[in-house]
């Protein structure tokens, strides 16, 4: 017996393209979930927790011949909402969340997609956010580790963001430019020491040491609307969510 290492992808062709490929009882030794947010509903009683935070704002999935959860954000400046899991991961058993995410106007808008200890907090505070400029965790929020990209930086810059529960407060600017309408692939990966690695469209593009304490946390996307832009629209294709079994 040996086993196989895969660097890039597996591909199946010709016939094993349209017929059963895999004999035997896969089993994977981490715990693999993927919503393709392709339900008639989003199962807000026992998935996930949405908390409007303005006038207007909604959580929906999108339908309409496409899957996804449509994230619409406030007609109030600076009111933020939030859709939360579960507090069901922890960095002894190396989280990962992924999800592709797109916005279509980042000038009018922020938004923290990554993991928290908590499902929501005290609108228009975000789970981290940039109001007026400054990167910094809501008053509720302990730990929390993720991508952010925020209007009121006066940047489409995305930015990987933490903050732990001794109260360090870090981020690092990728250097990438979000667009507007266009997608980007998001993951955030703990490690057992609570070290965080970021990547957008595969490739890693920073690094948190000591991102977030040993604490249950959620993944969460929070997002609003900035500049009394008036509503505008987050829309995540699908939410991957990894970790080791205990």
């Amino acid at each position: 017996m040996s086993d196989v290492y895969v660097d890039d992808e597996l591909v199946f062709k010709a016939g094993a393209d349209i017929k059963p490929n895999i004999r035997g009882n896969p089993l994977t030794k981490r715990m693999v979930s993927i919503d393709n947010f392709d339900q008639t509903a989003i199962d807000l009683t026992y998935d996930y927790t949405s908390t409007l935070g303005g006038a207007s704002d909604a959580c929906a999935l999108t339908a309409a011949g496409e899957q996804g959860v449509k994230l619409t954000t406030g007609t109030v400046d600076n009111n933020i909402s939030f859709l939360a899991t579960g507090l069901v991961f922890g960095i002894s058993q190396a989280p990962a969340v992924e999800s592709d995410v797109e916005i279509t106007d980042i000038s009018g808008t922020t938004l923290f997609f990554g993991f928290s200890d908590v499902t929501n907090d005290a609108t228009p505070e975000g789970i981290i956010d940039a109001d007026g400029g400054t990167i910094a965790a809501g008053s509720g929020v302990a730990d929390a580790v993720g991508f952010l990209v925020d209007a009121d930086l006066g940047t489409s810059s995305i930015y990987a963001v933490s903050v732990n529960t001794s109260g360090t407060e870090q981020s690092v600017d990728t250097g990438l430019d979000w667009t507007d309408t266009y997608s980007k692939v998001l993951r955030v990966a703990l490690d057992s020491s609570g070290n965080a690695r970021f990547y957008v469209d595969s490739l890693e593009k920073a690094y948190i040491a000591s991102a977030v304490a040993d604490v249950p946390l959620c993944a969460a996307y929070a997002y609003g609307t900035r500049d009394g832009d008036g509503s505008n629209i987050v829309t995540a294709r699908y939410l991957a969510k990894f970790q080791d079994r205990v």
